[in-house]
């Protein structure tokens, strides 16, 4: 059989499941080397780069003077020689996962003309390794039944699929004024497991919940690539949130505690931050989705789903104001974005995500683009009219010594009369303050304004972007229960901003301090391991730190 060279790297897609989800596969590590010639028969096949598609490497499984695709001879001469076969069929090998759920995933028919030099067949083996089902994934030829006919064989080890999606925990801090230190510390957890090949079907579900003094919430999510066929996803999506949100800055607030009903012999008591006057919305939230999505090539991902939401606002205040200025000498209204009593959402997501890295969990090379748009509307049953728009990259890249850069940008907008738990929150865009979880806003201090900024007159917004860059430094790749462990270091500047706002100006603000922006940093440790994707760094322990930075 013909000498061919190794396949050279290529980026490949993965399939981010929502939350940030991704499946571990492993780093790309084969060596590009030039297009190999025909050799004479007595020549042996060099050992292929990991990962790659190999061709027999015996002689009783060699493709004996397989058939060009191209009748031109000159086609298989030169140094640019692409050496083609015709797939005979596809073997899978080593799964415990339904065949039918593998082929989704590899594009290859019976009759194809087969290059093993054509980046597809490197990209099926990390789509594979992306669905987050196998510890690894092998490709080879064999000999097929005609000449100039292979076997394409694809060899998988099957992995747990048990995984931990999401663990958090932290003190919360009610903060409705930088200078008061008054308040009780509340603390919270939350755990999140995914199954994604439940009983080797290839059906993914997911449950997660979070708990504290006062606010809970529960999401359960499902997977099917099989059901609707032709390289389409089935989704769908339960949740429920009893939650509160703050508001303003050093408000003055007008509530009451609600009415208790007559009917009820033992009525609840008047909540805690009713009593101490504060600028809370108290709520409950549930909501039920489905949707699809779909492959429209190796690297590009079409998503398309639908949310129903149903909002009830126990407690709101009947008018509030926030400081407002940079010596607080001024107020102004606050704009709580909620109707009071039962509203809805109705939204349908239309999503496009471009992905070209090299590993879903711990990338060394490639980008990932991704382009999101919901849009709600009363011609589908929504109390709100908006439409939220989002665009995030990044570019990966392994420097010449084995390290790797990440290079991040976010922008952001919401157009219209969205509820404020769709606007853009400071808890999304920096490292320094704990993260919503399920949709809910855990702790409520407000950025840390390190830049002493107008950004600290903003809090939960239509309009906000980031850029940033994360340097990671690999520590360890191998096979077993620790696939991959990476330190890493990142610094980035975000903005978060009402339109209006920005465009009139905020008092008291003078050259660059008009821009509301901030600076956020993080660094620690990121594993990649059978249990899932574990990251802990000095951003994991802001839920347990006291502010950065406090006013006089």
């Amino acid at each position: 059989a013909p000498a061919l060279a190794p396949a050279p790297e290529h980026e490949t897609g993965s399939e981010p499941g929502a939350e940030s989800e991704t499946g571990p596969g492993p780093q790309a590590e084969s060596e590009t080397g030039p297009q190999a010639e025909p050799e004479p028969e007595s020549e042996s096949v060099s050992e292929p780069a990991p990962g790659s598609v190999s061709e027999p490497e015996s002689e009783s499984e060699s493709v004996s003077e397989p058939a060009p695709a191209s009748a031109e001879p000159e086609a298989l001469t030169g140094p640019a020689a692409r050496i083609t076969y015709t797939l005979e069929r596809v073997e899978i090998r080593g799964n415990v996962t339904q065949d039918s759920a593998i082929r989704r995933y590899i594009t290859l028919s019976p009759g194809d003309l087969l290059d093993v030099d054509d980046p597809a067949i490197e990209r099926i083996r990390w789509r594979l390794m992306g669905t987050g089902w196998f510890h690894d994934v092998r490709l080879q030829l064999e000999r097929g039944g005609r000449r100039g006919w292979v076997v394409l064989v694809v060899e998988v080890e099957e992995r747990n699929t048990l995984t931990i999606s999401r663990v958090v925990a932290g003190l919360t801090r009610v903060v409705t004024d930088n200078r008061s230190r008054d308040d009780k510390l509340r603390p919270y957890a939350g755990l999140g497991l995914t199954e994604s090949n439940l009983f080797g079907l290839g059906i993914g579900v997911g449950l997660s919940g979070v708990i504290s003094d006062d606010q809970r919430g529960v999401d359960l999510r499902y997977r099917d690539p099989m059901l609707l066929g032709g390289g389409f996803d089935l989704r769908g999506r339960l949740f429920y949130n009893d939650a509160r949100d703050f508001f303003g800055r050093r408000p003055n607030v007008d509530i009451e505690c609600p009415e208790p009903d007559p009917d009820e012999e033992d009525p609840d008591p008047c909540d805690p931050d009713v009593l101490r006057k504060r600028a809370v919305v108290v709520y409950e939230r549930a909501g039920i989705g489905f949707g699809g999505a779909h492959d429209l090539t190796s690297t590009l991902r079409f998503e398309l789903d639908w949310l129903g939401e149903l909002v009830d606002v126990e407690v709101r205040p009947t008018a509030a104001s926030t400081a407002f200025g940079r010596d607080d000498e001024q107020r102004a209204p606050i704009d709580f974005r909620i109707d009071d009593g039962v509203s809805h959402v109705s939204s349908v997501h239309i999503g496009f995500i471009h992905d070209a890295r090299d590993d879903p969990a711990l990338p060394s090379r490639g980008q990932l683009l991704r382009l999101d748009a919901r849009i709600a509307s009363g011609l589908i049953g929504s109390t709100y009219d908006f439409a939220r728009y989002e665009a995030t990259f990044h570019h990966y890249q392994r420097l010449p010594w084995g390290h790797v850069l990440d290079l991040g940008a976010f922008l952001g907008a919401v157009v219209g009369q969205a509820p404020f738990f769709y606007h853009f929150y400071a808890a999304d865009l920096s490292d320094l303050l704990p993260s919503r979880v399920l949709g809910l806003r855990l702790d409520h201090r407000r950025t840390h304004n390190l830049l002493e900024t107008s950004i600290q007159e903003f809090d939960k917004e239509n309009l906000a972007a980031r850029v940033d860059f994360e340097y990671m430094l690999p520590l360890h790749r191998g096979g077993g229960d620790v696939r991959g462990i990476d330190a890493y270091a990142g610094a980035g500047l975000f903005l978060l901003a009402d339109r209006d706002k920005l465009r009139a100006g905020i008092p008291g603000y003078t050259g660059a301090a008009r821009l509301p922006v901030d600076v956020t940093f993080d660094l620690g440790i990121q594993a990649d391991t059978t249990l899932g994707l574990f990251k802990v760094g000095f951003s994991s322990l802001i839920g347990f730190l006291p502010d950065l930075r406090r006013d006089p």
